[in-house]
This record gives C-alpha cells, structure tokens and sequence, in this order.
C-alpha cells in the first residue's frame, strides 16, 4: 500500500479537515483573537490530525503488506485466511473474517469435489473390470468359432479391450502414484509385452519390428511402460505408410537409459510437432485419419511424468518419427531419494 494510494482514498476526510481548519480559523478571527493564539490552534488541530493519519497509515500498510506477502509465497492460498493473525483495526478484522468464510466455503466445495471425483475414478474403474469380462469371453467363444466375420469381430474387440484401457489410465491418471508398483525389468521385457499386445494389428499392417541391445535393467512401473510403449507402436502403425518397420534401440549414460522406438511412417509436420503432447491435439495428421483421438500420447506424456520419465518426439515429414523415452537409473533415484 502506497501513501499516495491511502491519501487519494482518504481524500474526503482530508477535504472536512481542512474545511474544518479554515472554519476554526474564521470563528476566532471573528471573535478577536489574537494571531498568535490563532496559529496555535490552527497548529495543534492539524497536527493531531495528521498524527492519527500517519499512525493509521503504517499499521495498516504493514498488516497488508504481510498479507500481499503471504499470498505470494503460499503454495495453497486457501489456507491465508487461517494463518492470518486478527488485526487490530476493524476494517482489518471484517477482512479477516470474510477470507476465512470464503477459504471454509472453497475447501468445502474442493473436499467434495475431490470426493466425487474419487467414487468417478471407483466406477470408472469397476466399469473396465467388468467390461473385460464380455469381451474375454466373446473373444473365446470367436477361438472356438472361426470364419471371416468372427475374425473380423475379433479385430473390433480388441480395438474395443484397448480404447477400454485407455480409459482406466486415464481415469486414474490424476493420482496415479497409488497403482505404481516400481520394480526392477529390462526394456526388452517391456517392449516384449507391448508388442505382444500389439501383435496382431502389427502383423495385419506388414510391420516388422526390429529390437537392439535392449537387454538393459531399469526400474519403473511396468504396466505403466507397457501402456506407454503400446500408444507409441499404435500410433506407429496408424500413420505408417508401406513395410512398416519399428525399430527399438537404447543407449546408457551415467544417471540414465534411454529407449529410442523409431519407425519409418508418414512423419510429423512441423508446426505440430510442439503440440504432439497436448490434450485432444490431432494435427494434420489426424484430420487425415478419423480414428485419431489426441488422447495417447497426451496420457503417455501425463504417466511418464508421475515416473519421472522424460518423453520426447522428434520427426521428419515422410522420414519418419522417433520416440525418447529417458528412465532414471536406479542410483540416481536413490540419491534423489525417489
């Protein structure tokens, strides 16, 4: 709080004071007195008024100046009001008072927000175990029935089983530390699984996948990889273009390994390359194919931060796209303390 600030809102005390002052001034002059007890009065009157404007100018600039500072430096502001101490002035106390109703009125409203997104998160999750067991058991019943249409059928429920996975992470992917379970694998296990998964859509597309020195231990989450690592091969396989290849390679530094999934499709254009990562972003790439929902790689970006997993593209169009995935070691989560 500025003085000139506090002077422009008090302006309308300072106009009846100085009215006041020259009011008090023509009485006496009116009535003889003398100058010199004039100017005493007059002196006295002013002062003691500008002694109670200044006196109430600091306590309050340093009452709010505390508050500012406070504001600024707390991480959940909804918490200032219970922190604060009571002034003593009354404009301060009502201040004080309205904040702490507000903040009890938003952790109420953010308490029960979180609460139904948490029973959201419950359903969603029961919904997908549920789910699956139709689909495992449509599934069998086509193995025991086989013919073009049933195949066919079998094509669509396993896009279906994947878009339903899909949804389990993402529903739980605002607090998903509480399912990871970090353990120590090796890349190869993880790109096995993933490409197991994907086996049939791979061999259907003519791709050929092509695996170097992945024999290299890493601690993650392997769930939480293999969905990763299946986003980044669908959407190799969905912007391919002819004799898909994907390529996985690795590459070991002192606080890190970094897994590099390379294939040879159609590529990533410039001007969205920077926004690959972003929620619902299709690009040029997905008006060109209805199926694309922007949702994969968004979610894979959002999981392998909760892991501390850097995910990076890199692309040239019509040469092709290369996917980063960078694991911390296992030391180097040891003295990070992760």
């Amino acid at each position: 709080m500025r003085l000139s600030e506090y002077l422009l809102d008090r302006i309308f005390s300072l106009i009846c004071m100085l009215v006041s002052a020259l009011l008090l001034f023509g009485l006496l002059w009116l009535i003889e007195t003398p100058a010199t007890f004039i100017l005493f009065a007059e002196i006295i009157f002013i002062a003691a008024y500008i002694v109670a404007l200044a006196y109430d100018f600091f306590r309050k600039r340093s009452y709010y100046n505390l508050l500012l500072k406070m504001a600024e430096q707390m991480e959940e502001k909804s918490l200032l009001g219970e922190l604060l101490t009571q002034p003593h002035f009354l404009e301060g106390q009502i201040l004080v008072d309205i904040l702490r109703r507000c903040n009890k009125y938003q952790n109420d409203q953010i308490s029960n927000a979180k609460q139904a997104s948490r029973e959201y998160r419950e359903y969603i999750d029961s919904w997908v175990h549920e789910i699956k067991t139709p689909i495992t058991s449509a599934r069998l019943m086509i193995e025991n029935e086989k013919n073009p249409t049933t195949l066919r059928i079998d094509d669509e429920l396993r896009k279906i089983d994947t878009y339903v996975e899909q949804v389990l992470y993402y529903a739980r992917s605002t607090d998903v530390e509480k399912d990871f379970k970090v353990e120590k694998t090796t890349l190869q296990s993880l790109v096995h699984a993933a490409l197991k998964t994907y086996s049939k859509p791979l061999i259907q597309a003519g791709g050929k996948p092509v695996l170097n020195g992945l024999d290299i231990p890493v601690v993650a989450d392997s769930k939480s990889c293999t969905f990763v690592i299946g986003q980044i091969i669908s959407n190799a396989i969905k912007y391919r273009k002819d004799n898909l290849r994907i390529e996985f390679s690795a590459k070991v530094e002192k606080n890190d390994v970094s897994l590099f999934i390379s294939d040879n499709g159609i590529g990533i254009s410039a001007a969205d390359l920077p926004r690959v990562f972003d929620k619902g972003f299709t690009g040029e790439n997905g008006r060109r194919y209805s199926k694309s929902t922007g949702i994969g790689l968004y979610l894979s970006q959002k999981l392998c931060k909760k892991m501390n997993i850097v995910l990076s593209v890199s692309s040239e169009p019509g040469q092709g796209t290369t996917v980063t995935m960078v694991f911390p070691t296992e030391s180097y989560l040891k003295e990070a303390g992760l």
